[in-house]
């Protein structure tokens, strides 16, 4: 430290200015702002953005846990809490995510100190305590005084330095009745000290604790089908290795197109862009994102790609990993501490490409030079726990505040990205037309189901004659089949053949869903599970109870039925008992041995199987029913895809949509491919009733098990901020309360509040001047506030 400098570190008590480091940190409370500490000298070098750090609480009992999001130097005032301690240092928070961690604050009205704690994992936030035992000074064992063996072995040990107590213990070979005798004599002392975990060698490629790899490097990504099961266990890393000789196809017409205006933007240094990849299904996106990374990497950048699900990114996972050596995996499966380890090796630059899920949007690469959302319509981008951010919109955030391009992948996009790329300048819309070469379009069939709307009720068949006669062919031809059946379960209701009550779940009131094999009902969302009932509940009734609504078991017992030589593989939840059996069971279709595949909506994203002839679908319109104004686009969304399975390399490939309501405008439009159309239509009807992209909204859910708490709680809500809505914008409009339409939630009752606004910012206005005038603290058990919500269930 300079002479200067050191001058400017004065008492307080002299009277003068104090001039010193002080922390911005982020706390977890109800606070939207950060909280300005003071970072004692001896503190200093430890201190960075990213740093866990304990801080005084403003009551002055006791401390909290805070994460540093900046630092910069200050005047200290007699007010100013000083820092405790740190408990972890950093970096993991680059200045591009302090600053996108702030703005998701903003955007989706959440307290800071939450948004933080997501950003960085739980492993880094959790200093390691050791108990180190020590001799007391002065009370060395008296003249004559008796000491064992193991004592004087104790005692010689801590003659050197002051060690921990289970070092202690091995060091002496003691037990802990010698080290307590020792203690209550006097002879040594025990004192509880937190000690930092040690950090991420960028010399050795690990964590400093453990011996380096012989390879000098990490373990690289596994390159043969096995990459499922690294990447759903940990995150990996390597060195570099040679070009992949995929990178030599041609590309077609599109695809051309589409790398060259990103090698431009990537050339010029364009700066931020938003990139809307928008292709039929098989247009080949995926090999666009491939090149357009190694574009940034040959250019010493690093690269983001998002992915929906871990499990369902198997393909593509295999993918980057031929291609690029230095990759890294970031998923929720991980454990905290392979969590923690693979963001110190992306924090120091060991990694050129992160592959995850939503949470990999704040992967702490040192130089972003891309962001890539696949499949970026997929709702399992949105988190549904505070923060309520969406992974997209987090991409887009971070993409304006690095100032470098991001894509945004699909065949289906979101009708908000769809809207925003045809009506935005900073949006670019890049088009892939054609399906890759030697890939065709399926014929697509509506059909209608031989129930209707009851399809599966009772002893009707779940699906119709046709399909079980295209299905036949398909085997006898040695062809494999697809089927896909988005309901668990063997039925979805046991409902009383004398007076139709349901059984249902207690918590929340949904019909119960029969597993027939395990003779169970279960409640599918707050995960109830009882004895299968034989009988009506209501004593006065005693009626016999039988399955209605058709599940993905009741599908396979009729295909078993209707094709008894052939191999029937299920893939669901139920099925899928550990993380690895999803690779497993997709490798062993690929290997055709299995013909027919049935599954949830699982099979219906991002596999490509040659050998599959025939895709069906059962039920294709119910999410229709749904009381979700989105549930229209999802249909579509969900169908689109399916139909995309069907394409073959080689000869024709058919796809089946079987429907109650076969002419719904959702599924005529997915049976011709018609995105443009479809979105079209349904833009028009979102603009006439001030829905998104047109408005913004925030739902504010309020649930408590008291009866009445929630609807009281809920009115008094929606007045306030009615009131509130004319301070901040005119075209602010705070809905009546509602029950919502799952109306009890693992035991407790709930209403929602909806507020639409401008696209602007005024939703989280209006939110953060509530919260200031102290109006987000209702007496219920819970609220939560979710900005641009994806489901209004």
């Amino acid at each position: 430290m300079s002479q200067d400098s050191r001058q400017l570190w004065l008492l307080p008590s002299e009277g003068r200015p104090v001039i010193g480091p002080i922390a911005d940190v982020a706390v977890k409370s109800r606070s939207f702002s950060l909280r300005p500490v003071a970072v004692p000298e001896a503190l200093r070098a430890d201190v960075s953005p990213g740093a866990i750090v304990a801080i005084p609480r403003r009551a002055g009992r006791g401390e909290l846990t805070g994460v540093c999001v900046r630092v910069s130097e200050g005047e200290w005032t007699h007010s100013l809490p000083r820092m405790i301690r740190v408990i972890q240092p950093g970096p993991l928070l680059t200045p591009g995510l302090a600053a996108l961690g702030v703005q998701v604050s903003a955007h989706y009205a959440c307290p800071i100190g939450r948004v933080f704690f997501t950003l960085i994992p739980a492993a880094a936030r959790k200093g390691r305590r050791e108990r180190r035992v020590l001799m007391r000074a002065g009370n060395a064992p008296p003249d004559g005084a008796r000491v064992s063996a193991g004592q004087r072995r104790v005692l010689e040990v801590l003659g050197a330095a002051p060690i921990t107590r289970d070092e202690l213990l091995r060091s002496a070979a003691v037990s802990a009745a010698t080290l307590r005798l020792m203690a209550q004599r006097g002879w040594i002392a025990q004192e509880e000290r937190f000690s930092v975990r040690r950090e991420y060698s960028t010399a050795t490629g690990a964590d400093s604790r453990s011996p380096a790899p012989e390879s000098g490097g990490c373990a690289p990504v596994a390159a043969d089908g096995d990459c499922a099961s690294a990447a759903a266990t940990n995150s990996t890393t390597a060195t570099a290795g040679p070009l992949s000789p995929e990178d030599a196809f041609a590309l077609n017409g599109g695809q051309t197109a589409a790398l060259s205006a990103l090698a431009d933007d990537f050339d010029r240094a364009a700066g931020f862009r938003v990139n809307l990849l928008f292709g039929v299904p098989g247009s080949g996106k995926t090999e666009v994102y491939v090149r357009a990374i190694r574009e940034v990497i040959r250019r010493g950048r690093q690269a983001i790609l998002l992915v929906p699900e871990i499990m369902l990114a198997t393909q593509i996972v295999e993918r980057l990993a031929r291609r690029f050596d230095r990759t890294a995996v970031l998923h929720s499966r991980m454990t905290p501490t392979a969590r923690l380890d693979s963001l110190r090796r992306i924090a120091a630059g060991d990694a050129d490409v992160v592959i995850g899920t939503r949470t990999a949007v704040f992967a702490p690469l040192p130089h972003p030079g891309l962001i890539v959302v696949d499949e970026e319509q997929e709702p399992s981008y949105k988190n549904l726990a505070a923060p309520f951010y969406h992974a997209r919109d987090a991409a887009i955030l971070r993409a304006r505040i690095e100032g470098i391009p991001v894509v945004l992948g699909s065949a289906t996009p979101a009708l908000e990205t769809w809207h925003n790329a045809t009506h935005l300048p900073h949006y670019r819309l890049l088009r892939l037309p054609e399906r890759v070469p030697g890939a065709r379009l399926p014929e697509v069939r509506l059909l209608k189901s031989p129930g209707g709307a009851d399809a599966g009720a009772d002893d009707r068949p779940v699906m119709s004659r046709e399909l079980v006669a295209l299905v036949q062919s398909a085997v006898a031809a040695g062809e494999q089949v697809i089927l896909l059946h988005n309901r668990r379960g063997f039925s979805t209701m046991l409902r009383c053949v004398r007076c139709g009550i349901r059984v249902a779940c207690e918590r929340c009131g949904r019909p119960m869903v029969l597993h027939r094999a395990r003779a169970v009902v279960k409640c599918h969302r707050c995960g109830v599970q009882t004895a299968a009932p034989r009988t009506c509940a209501d004593q006065t009734c005693g009626g016999t109870l039988s399955p209605g609504g058709s599940g993905i078991q009741r599908l396979e017992e009729e295909l078993t039925a209707a094709l008894p030589t052939a191999r029937l593989m299920r893939l669901d939840r139920d099925t899928l008992l550990h993380r690895r059996d999803y690779a497993a069971a997709l490798q062993r279709f690929e290997r055709r041995e299995a013909d027919v595949l049935i599954g949830t909506q699982l099979i219906a994203k991002g596999l490509d199987f040659p050998g599959v002839r025939l895709v069906g679908v059962i039920d294709a319109d119910a999410a229709l029913r749904l009381p979700d104004f989105r549930a229209a686009e999802r249909v579509f969304q969900l169908m689109v895809q399916v139909v995309g399975r069907a394409g073959r390399k080689e000869g024709e490939s058919l796809a089946v949509l079987q429907a109650a309501d076969p002419g719904q405008a959702a599924l005529r439009c997915a049976a011709e491919l018609d995105y443009e159309g479809f979105a079209a239509a349904e833009l028009a009807l979102r603009e006439r009733y001030f829905q998104p992209p047109f408005s913004r909204l925030a739902r504010l859910v309020l649930a408590d098990e008291r009866p009445g708490r929630a609807r009281e709680s809920a009115a008094t809500l929606s007045k306030e901020l009615r009131s509130f809505a004319p301070r901040v914008h005119p075209l602010l409009r705070v809905d009546d309360p509602a029950p919502c339409p799952v109306r009890r939630l693992r035991g407790q009752l709930r209403w929602h509040v909806m507020i639409r606004g401008p696209r602007g910012g005024e939703v989280g206005r209006l939110l953060e001047l509530a919260h200031n005038e102290h109006r987000l603290s209702p007496p219920v058990r819970r609220l939560t506030v979710d900005v641009d919500p994806m489901e209004l269930l």
